[in-house]
Protein backbone atom coordinates (compact mmCIF):
# COMPACT_ATOMS: atom_id res chain seq x y z
CA UNK A 1 0.00 0.00 0.00
CA UNK A 2 1.34 3.28 -0.74
CA UNK A 3 2.07 6.66 1.07
CA UNK A 4 -1.25 8.00 0.47
CA UNK A 5 -3.09 4.39 1.02
CA UNK A 6 -1.56 4.46 4.65
CA UNK A 7 -2.36 7.87 5.45
CA UNK A 8 -6.55 8.03 3.91
CA UNK A 9 -6.36 4.74 6.20
CA UNK A 10 -4.83 6.26 9.70
CA UNK A 11 -7.44 9.11 9.03
CA UNK A 12 -10.61 6.89 8.58
CA UNK A 13 -9.80 5.07 11.95
CA UNK A 14 -9.05 8.63 13.92
CA UNK A 15 -12.38 9.45 12.53
CA UNK A 16 -13.86 6.32 13.82
CA UNK A 17 -12.96 6.84 16.70
CA UNK A 18 -13.56 10.35 17.16
CA UNK A 19 -17.30 9.07 16.27
CA UNK A 20 -17.18 6.71 18.80
CA UNK A 21 -15.86 8.63 21.66
CA UNK A 22 -18.70 11.00 20.52
CA UNK A 23 -21.20 8.73 20.90
CA UNK A 24 -19.87 7.33 24.45
CA UNK A 25 -18.76 10.01 26.07
CA UNK A 26 -20.35 13.11 24.00
CA UNK A 27 -17.55 14.84 23.56
CA UNK A 28 -16.99 16.27 20.31
CA UNK A 29 -13.70 16.28 20.80
CA UNK A 30 -12.95 12.79 22.17
CA UNK A 31 -9.42 12.89 23.40
CA UNK A 32 -8.03 11.76 26.54
CA UNK A 33 -7.74 15.79 27.46
CA UNK A 34 -10.38 16.73 27.05
CA UNK A 35 -12.16 13.64 28.67
CA UNK A 36 -9.97 14.24 31.98
CA UNK A 37 -11.36 18.24 31.15
CA UNK A 38 -14.79 17.01 31.61
CA UNK A 39 -14.38 14.86 34.67
CA UNK A 40 -12.84 17.89 35.92
CA UNK A 41 -15.35 20.29 35.10
CA UNK A 42 -18.01 17.68 36.80
CA UNK A 43 -16.37 17.57 40.12
CA UNK A 44 -16.20 21.30 40.01
CA UNK A 45 -19.76 21.24 39.28
CA UNK A 46 -20.32 18.73 42.26
CA UNK A 47 -18.07 20.80 44.36
CA UNK A 48 -20.10 24.16 43.88
CA UNK A 49 -23.14 22.19 44.45
CA UNK A 50 -21.90 21.37 48.23
CA UNK A 51 -21.00 24.67 48.65
CA UNK A 52 -24.23 26.50 47.86
CA UNK A 53 -26.05 23.47 49.41
CA UNK A 54 -23.35 24.29 52.51
CA UNK A 55 -23.96 28.23 52.44
CA UNK A 56 -27.81 26.94 52.18
CA UNK A 57 -27.37 24.66 55.67
CA UNK A 58 -24.98 27.39 57.56
CA UNK A 59 -27.70 30.24 56.70
CA UNK A 60 -30.51 27.90 58.47
CA UNK A 61 -28.13 27.14 61.17
CA UNK A 62 -27.74 30.62 61.54
CA UNK A 63 -31.42 31.34 61.54
CA UNK A 64 -31.90 28.34 63.90
CA UNK A 65 -29.75 29.72 65.92
CA UNK A 66 -30.79 33.38 66.19
CA UNK A 67 -34.34 32.35 67.23
CA UNK A 68 -33.20 29.66 69.72
CA UNK A 69 -30.93 32.64 71.49
CA UNK A 70 -34.32 34.94 71.14
CA UNK A 71 -36.51 32.18 72.91
CA UNK A 72 -33.86 31.51 75.22
CA UNK A 73 -33.49 35.58 75.97
CA UNK A 74 -37.16 36.35 76.08
CA UNK A 75 -37.09 33.13 78.60
CA UNK A 76 -34.69 34.47 80.89
CA UNK A 77 -36.38 37.34 81.01
CA UNK A 78 -39.72 36.11 82.33
CA UNK A 79 -37.82 34.65 84.41
CA UNK A 80 -35.86 37.42 85.63
CA UNK A 81 -39.36 39.55 85.39
CA UNK A 82 -40.33 36.92 87.80
CA UNK A 83 -37.76 36.98 90.02
CA UNK A 84 -38.11 40.36 90.30
CA UNK A 85 -41.92 40.43 90.94
CA UNK A 86 -41.50 38.20 93.34
CA UNK A 87 -38.74 40.42 95.17
CA UNK A 88 -40.72 43.15 95.16
CA UNK A 89 -43.96 40.83 96.47
CA UNK A 90 -41.53 40.00 99.51
CA UNK A 91 -40.03 43.14 99.84
CA UNK A 92 -43.33 45.16 100.28
CA UNK A 93 -44.26 42.31 102.83
CA UNK A 94 -41.44 42.86 105.14
CA UNK A 95 -42.53 46.52 104.84
CA UNK A 96 -46.00 46.04 105.46
CA UNK A 97 -45.15 43.32 108.41
CA UNK A 98 -43.12 45.82 110.24
CA UNK A 99 -45.39 48.77 109.85
CA UNK A 100 -48.26 46.36 110.75
CA UNK A 101 -45.79 45.39 114.07
CA UNK A 102 -45.69 49.19 114.88
CA UNK A 103 -49.56 49.73 114.79
CA UNK A 104 -49.86 46.57 116.74
CA UNK A 105 -47.77 47.73 119.67
CA UNK A 106 -49.59 50.99 119.53
CA UNK A 107 -53.03 49.35 120.11
CA UNK A 108 -52.44 46.39 122.45
CA UNK A 109 -55.47 47.78 124.19
CA UNK A 110 -57.85 46.87 121.61
CA UNK A 111 -57.19 43.00 122.48
CA UNK A 112 -58.81 42.26 125.69
CA UNK A 113 -60.69 39.41 126.96
CA UNK A 114 -64.46 38.99 127.27
CA UNK A 115 -66.20 39.99 130.70
CA UNK A 116 -65.97 36.55 133.22
CA UNK A 117 -69.51 35.66 134.39
CA UNK A 118 -68.07 34.44 137.85
CA UNK A 119 -72.34 33.87 138.77
CA UNK A 120 -72.41 31.94 135.98
CA UNK A 121 -69.90 29.88 137.01
CA UNK A 122 -71.42 29.16 140.67
CA UNK A 123 -74.83 28.23 139.26
CA UNK A 124 -72.74 25.50 136.78
CA UNK A 125 -72.56 21.92 137.10
CA UNK A 126 -69.28 19.92 137.71
CA UNK A 127 -68.47 18.06 134.18
CA UNK A 128 -70.42 14.52 132.99
CA UNK A 129 -68.41 11.45 134.52
CA UNK A 130 -66.46 9.79 131.82
CA UNK A 131 -65.41 6.33 132.66
CA UNK A 132 -62.26 4.29 132.30
CA UNK A 133 -61.30 1.96 129.64
CA UNK A 134 -61.42 -1.12 132.28
CA UNK A 135 -65.23 0.06 132.83
CA UNK A 136 -66.18 0.21 129.54
CA UNK A 137 -63.76 -2.61 128.03
CA UNK A 138 -66.31 -4.97 127.44
CA UNK A 139 -68.44 -2.53 125.48
CA UNK A 140 -65.43 -1.31 123.50
CA UNK A 141 -64.21 -5.28 122.67
CA UNK A 142 -67.73 -5.77 121.26
CA UNK A 143 -68.32 -2.49 119.36
CA UNK A 144 -65.00 -3.00 117.80
CA UNK A 145 -65.26 -6.79 116.92
CA UNK A 146 -69.10 -5.80 115.13
CA UNK A 147 -67.19 -2.75 113.55
CA UNK A 148 -64.66 -5.49 112.06
CA UNK A 149 -67.07 -8.02 111.27
CA UNK A 150 -69.59 -5.52 109.14
CA UNK A 151 -66.32 -4.56 107.48
CA UNK A 152 -65.26 -8.57 106.44
CA UNK A 153 -69.11 -8.68 105.66
CA UNK A 154 -69.35 -5.22 103.14
CA UNK A 155 -66.18 -6.35 101.74
CA UNK A 156 -67.44 -9.84 100.67
CA UNK A 157 -70.59 -8.99 99.24
CA UNK A 158 -68.94 -6.29 97.21
CA UNK A 159 -66.24 -9.45 95.68
CA UNK A 160 -68.49 -10.51 92.97
CA UNK A 161 -67.60 -14.07 90.93
CA UNK A 162 -68.33 -15.53 88.21
CA UNK A 163 -70.28 -18.59 87.38
CA UNK A 164 -66.80 -20.24 86.38
CA UNK A 165 -66.22 -20.49 90.10
CA UNK A 166 -67.89 -23.38 90.53
CA UNK A 167 -66.08 -25.09 88.02
CA UNK A 168 -62.56 -24.23 88.96
CA UNK A 169 -63.26 -22.62 92.60
CA UNK A 170 -60.81 -25.38 94.11
CA UNK A 171 -57.88 -23.05 92.15
CA UNK A 172 -58.55 -20.11 94.05
CA UNK A 173 -55.91 -20.22 95.92
CA UNK A 174 -52.59 -18.22 96.00
CA UNK A 175 -50.10 -21.08 95.07
CA UNK A 176 -51.79 -21.71 92.10
CA UNK A 177 -51.58 -17.92 91.14
CA UNK A 178 -49.24 -19.16 88.13
CA UNK A 179 -51.63 -20.93 86.13
CA UNK A 180 -54.19 -17.66 86.08
CA UNK A 181 -50.83 -15.65 85.07
CA UNK A 182 -50.65 -17.58 82.18
CA UNK A 183 -53.92 -18.49 80.96
CA UNK A 184 -54.56 -14.74 80.93
CA UNK A 185 -52.01 -14.26 78.79
CA UNK A 186 -53.89 -13.18 75.04
CA UNK A 187 -50.54 -14.78 73.10
CA UNK A 188 -50.73 -18.12 74.92
CA UNK A 189 -54.27 -18.24 74.56
CA UNK A 190 -54.55 -17.61 71.11
CA UNK A 191 -52.14 -20.03 70.27
CA UNK A 192 -53.72 -22.72 72.35
CA UNK A 193 -56.77 -21.72 70.49
CA UNK A 194 -55.22 -22.71 67.33
CA UNK A 195 -53.47 -25.74 68.04
CA UNK A 196 -57.01 -27.13 69.37
CA UNK A 197 -58.45 -26.00 66.21
CA UNK A 198 -55.71 -28.05 64.28
CA UNK A 199 -56.28 -30.91 66.47
CA UNK A 200 -60.19 -30.46 65.05
CA UNK A 201 -59.21 -30.67 61.59
CA UNK A 202 -56.42 -33.18 62.06
CA UNK A 203 -59.20 -35.58 63.60
CA UNK A 204 -61.63 -34.96 60.53
CA UNK A 205 -58.69 -37.00 58.76
CA UNK A 206 -58.83 -40.03 60.89
CA UNK A 207 -60.94 -42.52 61.76
CA UNK A 208 -62.85 -44.52 64.37
CA UNK A 209 -61.68 -44.31 68.28
CA UNK A 210 -58.91 -41.88 67.37
CA UNK A 211 -60.91 -39.27 65.44
CA UNK A 212 -63.01 -38.70 68.11
CA UNK A 213 -60.62 -39.08 71.14
CA UNK A 214 -58.45 -36.15 69.27
CA UNK A 215 -61.59 -34.19 68.94
CA UNK A 216 -62.64 -34.30 72.29
CA UNK A 217 -59.52 -33.57 73.67
CA UNK A 218 -58.68 -30.65 71.68
CA UNK A 219 -62.37 -29.57 73.07
CA UNK A 220 -61.36 -30.30 76.92
CA UNK A 221 -58.17 -28.21 76.58
CA UNK A 222 -59.58 -25.32 74.99
CA UNK A 223 -62.61 -25.27 77.28
CA UNK A 224 -60.04 -25.61 80.47
CA UNK A 225 -58.19 -22.97 79.19
CA UNK A 226 -61.00 -20.60 78.56
CA UNK A 227 -62.32 -21.37 82.33
CA UNK A 228 -59.15 -20.31 83.39
CA UNK A 229 -58.54 -16.95 81.47
CA UNK A 230 -62.10 -16.46 82.33
CA UNK A 231 -61.49 -17.27 86.31
CA UNK A 232 -58.38 -15.05 86.12
CA UNK A 233 -60.58 -12.22 87.10
CA UNK A 234 -62.04 -14.03 89.73
CA UNK A 235 -58.79 -14.96 91.32
CA UNK A 236 -57.79 -11.94 91.80
CA UNK A 237 -60.94 -10.99 92.92
CA UNK A 238 -60.52 -13.31 95.66
CA UNK A 239 -57.02 -12.80 96.37
CA UNK A 240 -57.63 -9.15 97.00
CA UNK A 241 -60.62 -10.23 99.30
CA UNK A 242 -57.97 -12.51 101.31
CA UNK A 243 -56.21 -9.57 101.86
CA UNK A 244 -58.72 -7.50 102.81
CA UNK A 245 -60.08 -10.04 105.29
CA UNK A 246 -56.66 -11.03 106.58
CA UNK A 247 -55.80 -6.65 106.97
CA UNK A 248 -58.76 -6.68 108.81
CA UNK A 249 -58.45 -9.66 110.81
CA UNK A 250 -54.77 -7.86 111.90
CA UNK A 251 -56.32 -4.64 112.61
CA UNK A 252 -58.57 -5.69 115.30
CA UNK A 253 -56.72 -6.17 118.28
CA UNK A 254 -55.00 -2.64 117.06
CA UNK A 255 -57.79 -0.82 116.83
CA UNK A 256 -59.75 -2.58 120.32
CA UNK A 257 -56.52 -1.15 121.67
CA UNK A 258 -56.78 2.21 120.56
CA UNK A 259 -60.23 2.52 121.48
CA UNK A 260 -59.40 1.74 124.92
CA UNK A 261 -56.60 3.83 125.03
CA UNK A 262 -58.79 6.83 123.41
CA UNK A 263 -61.31 6.01 126.02
CA UNK A 264 -58.50 6.79 129.10
CA UNK A 265 -57.38 9.66 127.58
CA UNK A 266 -61.00 11.13 127.79
CA UNK A 267 -61.29 9.63 131.25
CA UNK A 268 -57.90 11.40 132.16
CA UNK A 269 -59.61 14.64 130.10
CA UNK A 270 -62.33 14.64 132.71
CA UNK A 271 -60.24 14.58 135.87
CA UNK A 272 -58.56 17.46 134.63
CA UNK A 273 -61.67 19.45 133.96
CA UNK A 274 -62.94 18.27 136.85
CA UNK A 275 -60.43 19.29 139.21
CA UNK A 276 -59.54 22.65 137.47
CA UNK A 277 -63.84 23.14 137.48
CA UNK A 278 -63.43 22.60 141.43
CA UNK A 279 -60.24 25.17 141.45
CA UNK A 280 -62.99 27.77 139.17
CA UNK A 281 -65.57 27.24 141.24
CA UNK A 282 -63.35 27.94 144.70
CA UNK A 283 -62.00 31.22 143.01
CA UNK A 284 -65.31 32.20 141.94
CA UNK A 285 -66.59 31.84 146.00
CA UNK A 286 -63.48 33.75 146.80
CA UNK A 287 -64.43 36.67 144.68
CA UNK A 288 -68.08 36.88 145.61
CA UNK A 289 -67.05 37.33 148.95
CA UNK A 290 -63.89 39.87 147.90
CA UNK A 291 -61.08 37.21 149.16
CA UNK A 292 -58.18 39.11 148.05
CA UNK A 293 -56.40 35.73 147.56
CA UNK A 294 -58.64 34.40 145.67
CA UNK A 295 -58.10 37.44 143.20
CA UNK A 296 -54.34 36.52 143.03
CA UNK A 297 -55.26 32.81 141.95
CA UNK A 298 -58.01 34.06 139.32
CA UNK A 299 -55.32 36.11 137.72
CA UNK A 300 -52.55 32.90 138.17
CA UNK A 301 -55.52 30.80 137.22
CA UNK A 302 -56.24 32.31 133.75
CA UNK A 303 -52.98 34.69 133.03
CA UNK A 304 -55.10 37.73 131.30
CA UNK A 305 -51.51 39.24 130.79
CA UNK A 306 -50.10 37.10 128.85
CA UNK A 307 -50.22 38.79 125.18
CA UNK A 308 -48.86 41.76 126.87
CA UNK A 309 -45.68 38.99 127.98
CA UNK A 310 -45.79 37.77 124.62
CA UNK A 311 -44.25 41.61 123.36
CA UNK A 312 -40.96 40.87 126.05
CA UNK A 313 -42.61 42.64 128.61
CA UNK A 314 -43.15 41.27 132.61
CA UNK A 315 -46.12 41.82 135.02
CA UNK A 316 -45.81 40.97 139.08
CA UNK A 317 -48.87 42.58 140.86
CA UNK A 318 -50.49 43.00 144.56
CA UNK A 319 -53.67 42.65 145.74
CA UNK A 320 -55.78 43.89 148.32
CA UNK A 321 -60.20 43.67 148.90
CA UNK A 322 -60.68 46.95 146.91
CA UNK A 323 -58.09 47.35 144.24
CA UNK A 324 -54.74 45.78 142.51
CA UNK A 325 -51.36 47.23 142.13
CA UNK A 326 -50.01 46.37 138.54
CA UNK A 327 -45.91 46.61 138.07
CA UNK A 328 -45.44 46.33 134.75
CA UNK A 329 -41.74 46.37 133.52
CA UNK A 330 -41.38 47.77 129.91
CA UNK A 331 -38.27 45.97 127.85
CA UNK A 332 -38.31 48.88 125.20
CA UNK A 333 -35.45 47.50 123.34
CA UNK A 334 -36.85 43.92 123.04
CA UNK A 335 -40.20 45.45 122.08
CA UNK A 336 -39.56 49.12 120.10
CA UNK A 337 -37.80 48.65 116.59
CA UNK A 338 -35.05 51.41 116.05
CA UNK A 339 -35.39 51.12 112.60
CA UNK A 340 -37.72 52.15 109.90
CA UNK A 341 -38.10 50.28 106.44
CA UNK A 342 -39.58 51.12 103.23
CA UNK A 343 -39.52 50.24 99.79
CA UNK A 344 -37.22 51.81 96.74
CA UNK A 345 -36.73 51.61 93.54
CA UNK A 346 -40.22 50.14 92.58
CA UNK A 347 -40.33 48.01 95.73
CA UNK A 348 -37.01 46.44 93.96
CA UNK A 349 -35.15 46.95 97.45
CA UNK A 350 -35.44 47.68 100.77
CA UNK A 351 -33.96 50.68 102.63
CA UNK A 352 -33.48 50.59 105.95
CA UNK A 353 -33.18 53.71 108.34
CA UNK A 354 -32.11 54.67 112.10
CA UNK A 355 -35.73 55.77 113.22
CA UNK A 356 -35.54 59.52 114.07
CA UNK A 357 -35.47 59.59 118.24
CA UNK A 358 -38.83 62.20 118.23
CA UNK A 359 -40.69 59.15 116.46
CA UNK A 360 -39.33 55.84 118.70
CA UNK A 361 -39.85 57.56 121.98
CA UNK A 362 -43.23 58.91 120.57
CA UNK A 363 -44.16 54.90 119.64
CA UNK A 364 -42.53 54.33 123.09
CA UNK A 365 -45.02 56.32 124.86
CA UNK A 366 -47.94 54.85 123.14
CA UNK A 367 -46.57 51.43 124.05
CA UNK A 368 -46.55 52.07 127.33
CA UNK A 369 -50.15 54.01 127.49
CA UNK A 370 -51.41 51.07 125.56
CA UNK A 371 -50.54 48.52 127.84
CA UNK A 372 -51.87 50.30 130.90
CA UNK A 373 -54.56 50.50 129.01
CA UNK A 374 -54.76 46.84 128.81
CA UNK A 375 -53.68 45.85 131.81
CA UNK A 376 -56.41 47.89 134.02
CA UNK A 377 -59.29 46.28 131.43
CA UNK A 378 -57.80 42.75 131.59
CA UNK A 379 -58.57 43.39 135.80
CA UNK A 380 -62.00 44.27 135.14
CA UNK A 381 -62.95 42.09 132.62
CA UNK A 382 -61.60 39.44 135.05
CA UNK A 383 -62.51 40.72 138.57
CA UNK A 384 -65.84 42.32 138.15
CA UNK A 385 -65.98 43.14 142.11
CA UNK A 386 -62.71 45.38 141.43
CA UNK A 387 -63.27 48.89 140.75
CA UNK A 388 -59.74 51.01 140.64
CA UNK A 389 -56.00 49.52 139.15
CA UNK A 390 -53.02 51.15 140.05
CA UNK A 391 -50.38 50.42 136.93
CA UNK A 392 -46.78 51.77 137.84
CA UNK A 393 -44.80 51.14 134.15
CA UNK A 394 -40.80 50.88 134.77
CA UNK A 395 -38.58 50.92 132.01
CA UNK A 396 -34.54 52.01 131.12
CA UNK A 397 -33.89 55.84 132.05
CA UNK A 398 -30.62 57.34 131.80
CA UNK A 399 -28.84 58.69 135.29
CA UNK A 400 -27.27 61.50 134.48
CA UNK A 401 -25.48 61.37 137.65
CA UNK A 402 -23.57 57.81 136.61
CA UNK A 403 -24.19 57.34 132.83
CA UNK A 404 -25.84 53.93 133.57
CA UNK A 405 -29.21 53.25 132.67
CA UNK A 406 -31.68 52.38 135.36
CA UNK A 407 -34.89 50.40 135.62
CA UNK A 408 -36.72 53.30 137.07
CA UNK A 409 -40.89 54.16 137.15
CA UNK A 410 -41.95 56.13 134.34
CA UNK A 411 -45.76 56.24 134.36
CA UNK A 412 -48.02 55.86 137.50
CA UNK A 413 -51.77 56.06 136.72
CA UNK A 414 -54.60 55.08 138.94
CA UNK A 415 -57.22 53.72 136.72
CA UNK A 416 -61.10 53.73 137.84
CA UNK A 417 -63.34 50.97 136.15
CA UNK A 418 -66.38 53.62 135.37
CA UNK A 419 -64.08 56.36 133.35
CA UNK A 420 -62.58 53.48 131.76
CA UNK A 421 -65.70 52.11 130.66
CA UNK A 422 -66.57 55.56 128.87
CA UNK A 423 -63.48 55.24 126.50
CA UNK A 424 -63.86 54.44 123.16
CA UNK A 425 -60.97 52.07 122.95
CA UNK A 426 -60.87 51.65 118.99
CA UNK A 427 -60.75 55.65 118.60
CA UNK A 428 -58.50 56.80 121.37
CA UNK A 429 -54.88 58.01 121.75
CA UNK A 430 -53.29 56.01 124.23
CA UNK A 431 -51.08 58.31 125.25
CA UNK A 432 -53.52 60.98 125.46
CA UNK A 433 -56.19 58.73 127.38
CA UNK A 434 -54.04 58.90 130.45
CA UNK A 435 -55.34 62.63 130.51
CA UNK A 436 -58.94 61.21 131.77
CA UNK A 437 -56.97 59.21 134.87
CA UNK A 438 -55.25 60.55 137.88
CA UNK A 439 -51.44 59.80 136.76
CA UNK A 440 -47.67 60.57 136.64
CA UNK A 441 -45.68 60.91 133.61
CA UNK A 442 -43.05 63.12 132.50
CA UNK A 443 -42.84 62.70 128.90
CA UNK A 444 -41.09 64.78 126.15
CA UNK A 445 -40.34 63.57 122.49
CA UNK A 446 -36.81 64.24 122.11
CA UNK A 447 -35.99 63.57 125.78
CA UNK A 448 -38.50 60.51 126.34
CA UNK A 449 -39.41 59.04 129.50
CA UNK A 450 -38.15 60.65 132.84
CA UNK A 451 -38.61 58.79 136.59
CA UNK A 452 -41.64 59.90 138.27
CA UNK A 453 -42.79 59.09 141.58
CA UNK A 454 -45.62 56.23 142.52
CA UNK A 455 -48.66 56.58 143.85
CA UNK A 456 -48.82 54.76 147.08
CA UNK A 457 -51.03 51.73 146.79
CA UNK A 458 -53.44 51.34 150.07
Amino acid sequence: MGTFGKTFTREIGKSTGKWVSNKVFGDGHATPHKIIHAREREKARVERDNAQNYRVQQKELERNRRERDKRLAQQEKAMAEREKQQMIESNNSEVEDHNNYINVIQSVHKDYSKEMNWQQILESEEPEYVQTSSELKKEITKFTNDYIDDQITEAKGNSKLSLARLVIGKLYEKKYSWIFKIASNKTFFVITGLLCLMGAIYSTSLSGFSKYFILILSAIIFMGVYLIKKGAKDFNVGVALEDKIEELEYSRSILIKKNLTEQEELHQQYLTEKEDFKKVLEIAKGIESKNSQSYTYAINFFNPFRDVNQYGSDISFTVNSNSINVDYFVHSEEVIPNTTKKTIRKGVEVKEEQMPTSRFNEIYQDYVCSCILRISKEVFQLLPVIDNVQVNAKGSVMNTSTGNHEEKTIVSAKINRSKLAELNFELLDPSDSMSNFEHRMDFKKMDGFKPVDEFIFV
